[in-house]
C-alpha cells in the first residue's frame, strides 16, 4: 500500500501522501531492525500514527480515481520494484 500510494502520489494523484510515505517507511525499518534484535514485531506510537494516515490518504487516491487508472498505478508501481530489484513490504 505504502509503495502505490507513493506511486499516486509522484503522478500526481494526492502528492500530499508523499511525507507520509516517507515517515511509515523510516518507521518499518525501524520496526524491522527491532524485530531482528527482539523477534517481537512493534512500531512507535510514530509509526501506528504513521501507518493509519498512510491507510487514510490511500483510501482517499483509491476512491478519486477510475479503476482502470488504479491497476495502471498498480502496475507501475509494480513494474518499478521489479525493476530495482526492492523488496515490498506489505502493510496489513
Amino acid at each position: 500500500m505504502m509503495n502505490l500510494a507513493q506511486t499516486m502520489g509522484l503522478n500526481g494523484i494526492g502528492p500530499e501522501v508523499l511525507p507520509i510515505c516517507d515517515v511509515a517507511q523510516s518507521e518499518l525499518l525501524a520496526a524491522a531492525q527491532r524485530y531482528e534484535k527482539t523477534k517481537s514485531m512493534v512500531t512507535t506510537a510514530k509509526g501506528l500514527q504513521a501507518l493509519r494516515d498512510l491507510y487514510e490518504y490511500h483510501d482517499l487516491q483509491r476512491s478519486s480515481v477510475s479503476r482502470a487508472e488504479y491497476e495502471r498505478m498498480i502496475k507501475k508501481t509494480r513494474d518499478y520494484i521489479i525493476s530495482n530489484n526492492q523488496y515490498v513490504v506489505e502493510v496489513v
